[in-house]
């Protein structure tokens, strides 16, 4: 899996965002890829190779592998025979707080655990994980009335699960960079691209996100993790240390420094630049 990976969008209805769907083709395999949805891989038939977080496993019938969100993974070199049942849903689809999401005592996501599980490995928790999984692709495939109800129950039951029954130190690195090599060069990328375009007043995190090959949700992670601070600080900071050279060796304006910086208008740059200073653009000057 050499290529490069996408972003890979709009894979459930907004309304309620949970699918489940068995492969489409024998074998089934699948370039890399991410996107905003759990996913949740339950290996039907044959074998594949699935990687995750850099990361590489054999797939045989019945393994089960979780893929929490924005994470890179792919699924390749399948036996003619293998198939899988796929499950995605939202996080949103829990109508609670991201932190609420997360195991408390490791500051982990409920589904960032081991991406795999086997009935040979894990005897005691597997039976119990299968039997939640089925449920739901049962009430998904025959939509009853109040199905939607019934799979919001088991998704809660399925977090439950992994909170309780996979030990917190197993807890996988959600992290897809895994070694201090890549860790700089994601980061070189991340600024280089700020300073490059700080001055642009309608710079996203979506834009930077797309630039170095992350998904936004991962980015700002990843930068939390490794620099204690956001993007959006981040750029304010590269914005805000350029105003400071203007109103130090320039008599311009303070309003066209601010939008010479990237501010779209004068009350925010005021503001940040006393939050972040502790002082204010005219009194700095002087």
């Amino acid at each position: 899996m050499d290529q490069m990976p996408f972003h890979q969008k709009e894979l459930v209805n907004r309304s309620f965002p949970f699918a489940a769907l068995d492969s489409p083709k024998k074998p089934f395999w699948f370039p890399l890829h991410w996107h905003e949805q759990i996913e949740i891989l339950y290996v039907l038939e044959g074998h594949l190779t699935v990687l995750i977080n850099e990361k590489t496993w054999e797939g045989r019938q019945g393994d089960i592998f979780i893929v929490d969100t924005g994470l890179i993974h792919g699924f390749s070199d399948p036996s003619p025979e293998a198939s899988v049942r796929i499950f995605q849903f939202g996080r949103e689809i829990f109508d609670e707080p991201l932190s609420l999401m997360e195991d408390q005592k490791v500051k982990k996501p409920v589904f960032g655990r081991p991406p795999r599980i086997s009935p040979s490995r894990d005897p005691s928790v597997y039976p119990l994980l299968e039997t939640i999984l089925m449920d739901i692709n049962r009430e998904f495939q025959k939509k009853e009335s109040g199905y939607r109800w019934v799979i919001k129950s088991d998704l809660y039951k399925l977090g439950a699960f992994f909170l309780r029954n996979m030990a917190a130190e197993e807890t996988i690195n959600t992290d897809r960079i895994t070694n201090e090599k890549n860790h700089t060069r994601y980061l070189e990328q991340i600024f280089s691209f700020i300073y490059s375009n700080f001055d642009n007043p309608d710079l996203k995190l979506e834009d930077a996100a797309l630039e170095v090959g992350l998904s936004k949700y991962y980015l700002t992670r990843f930068l939390k993790e490794q620099t204690g601070l956001g993007y959006h600080d981040h750029l304010s900071r590269v914005r805000l240390s350029r105003a400071r050279q203007y109103l130090a060796e320039s008599d311009m304006p303070i309003i066209d420094i601010a939008y010479l910086c990237g501010f779209q208008s004068l009350t925010t740059f005021n503001r940040l630049f006393k939050e972040y200073t502790g002082t204010n653009p005219s009194a700095y000057r002087n």
